[in-house]
């Protein structure tokens, strides 16, 4: 599935659906920038001796399209993971597709901005994962912002550089 068609997909599966042409008013506020780094440590605190691990997403933001990728780790490193993002923002809320590169599955997340916040989380699995294994994304967390927007150049969301089948 392309990037394009997930997020046709995504879109059509949380109501957002498409937008008219002529609903864009001068009145509309601009989406909310969600762009840059976002994260969340998880820690073992029984066994302080552990490796933490944890959940990173960083966010191109390009008007109220968006992409990029994230990775993640369990406590002590057992398991990693680490895939591509595409998505959407309506207001303070973005609509992500979140594609595991460890086994494939896609996830829908709902990720609201709240200051330094984004309350990220799962709604719902687009596709299970190929090969049994378990994802390691962040399901039900606060992710808060480690930098600013994303420097310039270092990716677009346009073209086939959000393709999620390469």
């Amino acid at each position: 599935m392309n990037a394009k068609n997930l997020m046709a997909a995504v879109l059509l599966t949380t109501g957002l659906g498409p937008v008219p042409a002529d609903a864009a008013s001068p009145k509309t506020e601009p989406p909310a920038d969600v762009s840059g780094t976002w994260s969340v440590e998880w820690c073992d605190r029984t066994n302080p001796k552990l490796d933490c691990g944890g959940f990173n997403v960083t966010l191109v933001q390009e008007g109220a399209r968006l992409c990029g990728d994230f990775g993640g780790a369990l406590v002590n490193l057992r398991q990693i993971d680490d895939g591509q993002v595409v998505g959407t923002v309506v207001g303070n809320t973005a609509v992500l597709a979140v594609e595991s590169g460890r086994n494939g599955s896609i996830s829908l997340v709902r990720a609201e901005r709240h200051g330094d916040t984004l309350k990220w989380r799962v709604v719902d699995n687009i596709r299970k994962g190929d090969n049994g294994d378990t994802d390691v994304i962040a399901l039900n967390d606060d992710l808060k912002r480690k930098s600013g927007p994303a420097p310039e150049g270092t990716r677009t969301c346009g073209g086939a550089t959000d393709n999620l089948d390469e």
